[in-house]
């Protein structure tokens, strides 16, 4: 297997965005998310990628399998791309790369300073 198509194709997976992360203005890849089970580049440039949603009702694994779609096909070299998402497969936040944690961690500690959030603070009633 050519190294350098290899490469290029796990790159251009990689800007691929989960839209749930996206909609909550923290992006994390779907590599980042530890949603790509698995890839592979044959001979002949044909590409297969296996994923897993996040959760078993995601909605939006078709603006992912599109993204993937889209972004290997423009890759120089690819002359296919399957994208298979893996049932078999359950997620979990520990399949995260330690990168997208960080990430992870460091959105929600900037989005606590901005919008510090109590316990319990819907039962606390406005005081003027």
């Amino acid at each position: 297997m050519d190294a350098a198509l290899h490469d290029a194709v796990r790159a251009a997976i990689a800007e691929v965005d989960d839209p749930c992360s996206l909609a909550a203005n923290a992006p994390l890849s779907i590599f980042e998310l530890g949603l790509v089970r698995d890839w592979t580049v044959d001979g002949d440039g044909h590409v297969h990628v296996a994923v897993s949603p996040t959760a078993p009702s995601c909605t939006l694994m078709g603006s992912i399998l599109q993204g993937i779609e889209e972004r290997v096909g423009l890759v120089d070299g690819v002359s296919s791309v399957e994208v298979e998402i893996d049932t078999d497969f359950v997620w979990s936040p520990l399949e995260m790369s330690i990168a997208g944690r960080g990430k992870l961690a460091t959105r929600r500690g900037n989005s606590m300073r901005e919008v510090p959030v109590r316990p319990r603070q819907w039962q606390q009633t406005a005081r003027g």
